[in-house]
């Protein structure tokens, strides 16, 4: 089923199981019944993050005051007097999110690089912002909202992350992509939106520096990783079904059965070396 008007606050409290939700299953389904059952506070990246999507993705630069406000700047958060003047600017400015100068320009300054990109505008413009999607996989209520559905124009799905100085380097990204399980991510997009009728042929990711001089590199999985990305997203919604059916006070471990530490080849190459 797909939604075009559901919050995004809205989305994170329905019981489905999200992307990020999933990425925890593959380490631990313990730990995953746990994060999805208990709030975990936004880090400062993950408010950075948030801040640049919302930066790029709104209608005018302008749009950026209705979700955000800035904090003044001769409040010292330090002083007893400084954090009572805080929380009287926060309780003014309702369910809008105080941020600082620094951060209000370098989201602006994001948004600006994005859409002097010419790939990055292309998607831009011709995007659907923030749908989302909800099925069943193998007996799991799944769900997906990628940042912009460009199925209709380009048969094809965007994902902004927002990255370091020099991170947005393809290299650094895919071993990012690798090791933080973000292809679990595109897996379910791709997974949902087919069984929904819109396959997409094609995944890109729109990498943003946060840092001057605010570089922005569009990179795309090749037909490999989307495959391998499908896959692995399958096998651990298996995962998690497989441990749903368990009765969870067996006390069964969330890592499973006793494993064997296993020499890696890096670890004969480094033996040789000393």
């Amino acid at each position: 089923m797909l939604n075009n008007n559901i919050s995004l606050e809205d989305y994170h409290a329905l019981p489905a199981m999200s992307a990020h939700n999933l990425m925890d299953v593959e380490d631990n389904p313990r730990i995953a019944e746990y994060n999805k059952a208990h709030h975990m506070k936004a880090t400062a990246a993950m408010v950075n993050g948030t801040l640049i999507h919302t930066a790029i993705e709104i209608e005018q630069a302008t749009d950026l005051e209705k979700h955000y406000a800035c904090i003044p700047p001769d409040i010292n958060k330090r002083t007893k007097a400084g954090k009572l003047q805080l929380e009287e600017f926060e309780a003014a400015i309702g369910d809008k999110i105080p941020i600082t100068d620094k951060q209000w320009t370098m989201a602006l300054a994001c948004r600006q690089a994005a859409f002097a990109h010419p790939k990055a505008r292309e998607y831009l413009e011709a995007a659907k912002f923030e749908l989302s999607g909800f099925i069943t996989i193998r007996g799991v209520e799944v769900k997906a909202r990628p940042d912009l559905d460009n199925y209709e124009s380009h048969r094809t799905l965007v994902d902004i992350k927002s990255r370091q100085k020099g991170a947005a380097n393809v290299e650094k990204w895919l071993k990012d992509w690798w090791n933080y399980k973000t292809y679990i991510q595109a897996g379910l997009q791709l997974l949902v939106w087919e069984d929904m009728g819109m396959p997409c042929e094609h995944y890109y990711y729109m990498l943003v520096e946060s840092a001057e001089p605010y570089e922005v590199h569009m990179v795309y999985m090749d037909d490999e990783l989307i495959q391998i990305a499908k896959q692995k997203t399958l096998d651990v919604i298996v995962k998690w079904q497989r441990w749903t059916s368990q009765d969870s006070s067996s006390g069964l471990p969330g890592y499973g059965n006793p494993e064997a530490m296993v020499t890696k080849p890096w670890m004969r190459n480094l033996n040789q070396t000393i």
